[in-house]
């Protein structure tokens, strides 16, 4: 079946309405198709391996090829250069830039990559490159499955539209809305069906780490939240001659003084629920300490109201005792991180979660896959295809090797075995491949669109063909008969 001509037309549909499907596949020319999705995990590219910019105000790195990457300029902009043998030697081997000054080089002779000296193992250089490598990516395959509510919608609508819909297309639909889809990821394995890793998943959140430590800090973050109510309670301010406060210089936060008992514990809760990006000792360089009376009455206002933690019960039961943050924090660790933490070598989360962790070698792994299935889906695809048979669906190859999803079977039938009208409408759609209803009525009765009541002739044939599979219509309104339709 000829196809080009289908996939290069787009617009509104003639004819009979179809599914809202319709209007959110982009049906125009490969080329002009619009951009994919936002990446959704981008937010992390720049703590994946990727070298930052670190040219201090200068504007963005301009992109582009060699040239641009080289010098900064484009190929017609660049200064041109004398060739290096062009050059006058200076005495004792070394070469003298013309009109820049003296420079001195190393002697050609043993010298490393474009004559800048003989190359240092283990020198700045080499550290430099060390530190902005990349790590490994995981040893995780990584595929996107379509959500069972939404691929059941789907195949409803289908079914009503009766049309033939291009089964990329529709991939591209459950990857590109987070709530359309499913993210399996799987450890690889060795020769004799064993893993090659493993990580953590929180059983509260379904979120996954490279590391147990990770696991349980986050899950006992979770649980705390999960597992306890937060009251606010009036207490007596601290008591005692404070003369200065300590301040965080990144949130303005009060800390107290630096003499005050709990002063290392208000520093540690902090850095560890808003700055754990940074070690403890540069953090510990963001605080300040300040001589201000009215600051030091704030603080002490602010100790006046204490927050405790109540372990949630059943109504019927008694209200739990009140626990400190850091009796609520032990008995996390204690009774509720041990048992919520699942040790995995396959997991299985929705889109939405999948676009929430935050273990940066699982971003690297997931942001990787979905910009390889942006380009073709091809794990969508191949798992719906197997979903859409399952359901009584049918799909088809074109001559272009283009892949449609229909409800109704193609069905090839001999034009010579039909009645006369049946057989000009196969006729004229063999000759005419991708014309659409009022192409057809044009073709074989010119005029006919003039007037209304003769449609009929023309289009309850086409119906009927349309239900049997001998004729197909396509998402875009175009007609065509099967593949192996004979001439007739």
């Amino acid at each position: 079946m000829q196809n080009d001509e289908k996939k290069e037309q787009s617009g509104k549909q003639s004819g009979p309405a179809v599914s809202s499907l319709v209007l959110d596949l982009n049906f125009v020319p490969a080329w002009a198709r619009q951009p994919p999705a936002k990446d959704p995990y981008g937010q992390f590219a720049a703590e994946t391996g990727e070298r930052p910019d670190r040219r201090d105000g200068r504007g963005p790195r301009r992109s582009g090829g060699p040239d641009q990457r080289r010098g900064g300029r484009d190929r017609g902009d660049r200064r041109e250069r004398r060739p290096r043998s062009d050059r006058p030697p200076d005495r004792g081997g070394r070469r003298q830039p013309d009109g820049r000054g003296e420079r001195r080089t190393e002697d050609v002779r043993g010298a490393g990559p474009q004559g800048r000296g003989p190359r240092r193992e283990g020198g700045p250089q080499d550290r430099r490159r060390s530190q902005h490598r990349p790590e490994p990516f995981l040893p995780v395959q990584v595929s996107f499955l379509p959500e069972q509510d939404r691929l059941a919608t789907m195949a409803s609508d289908l079914r009503a539209a009766k049309h033939a819909f291009p089964l990329p297309e529709l991939a591209h639909m459950f990857l590109n809305k987070p709530d359309w889809h499913l993210v399996k990821l799987e450890a690889n394995k060795k020769t004799g069906g064993v893993y090659v890793m493993e990580w953590y998943e929180s059983k509260l959140s379904g979120h996954l780490f490279t590391t147990r430590t990770a696991a349980e800090q986050a899950v006992a973050r979770e649980a705390l939240e999960q597992f306890f109510e937060a009251e606010t309670i009036e207490k007596e301010a601290p008591a005692g001659n404070f003369v200065c406060v300590a301040r965080c210089r990144l949130s303005g936060v009060l800390l107290g003084p630096p003499n005050y008992h709990g002063y290392n514990e208000k520093l540690d809760e902090l850095h560890r629920t808003r700055f754990p990006h940074l070690q403890i000792d540069a953090y510990r360089r963001e605080i300040e300490t300040i001589r201000d009376p009215e600051l030091v009455e704030q603080w002490k206002n602010e100790c006046r109201q204490d927050t405790v933690y109540r372990l949630k019960q059943a109504e019927s039961e008694q209200p739990a005792e009140p626990m400190d943050l850091a009796a609520a924090r032990a008995y996390v660790a204690e009774q509720v991180v041990p048992r919520n933490i699942k040790v995995a070598h396959r997991s299985v989360l929705s889109g939405k979660l999948s676009r929430d962790l935050s273990d940066q070698r699982f971003i690297r792994v997931l942001r990787a896959a979905w910009e390889r299935e942006q380009r073709f889906p091809v794990t969508l695809v191949r798992a719906l295809r197997g979903a859409f048979r399952r359901m009584g669906l049918h799909l088809f190859e074109t001559t272009d090797g283009s892949v449609f999803v229909t409800a109704v079977e193609p069905k090839p039938v001999d034009p010579g075995r039909v009645i006369e009208v049946i057989r000009e409408i196969l006729i004229w759609l063999k000759a005419h491949p991708g014309c659409r209803r009022m192409d057809l009525l044009e073709g074989i009765r010119p005029g006919t669109g003039e007037h209304p009541e003769q449609m009929g002739e023309v289009l309850q044939p086409l119906t009927w063909l349309l239900e049997k599979g001998h004729v197909i219509e396509f998402h875009n309104g175009t007609l065509a008969v099967p593949k192996d339709t004979p001439t007739g």
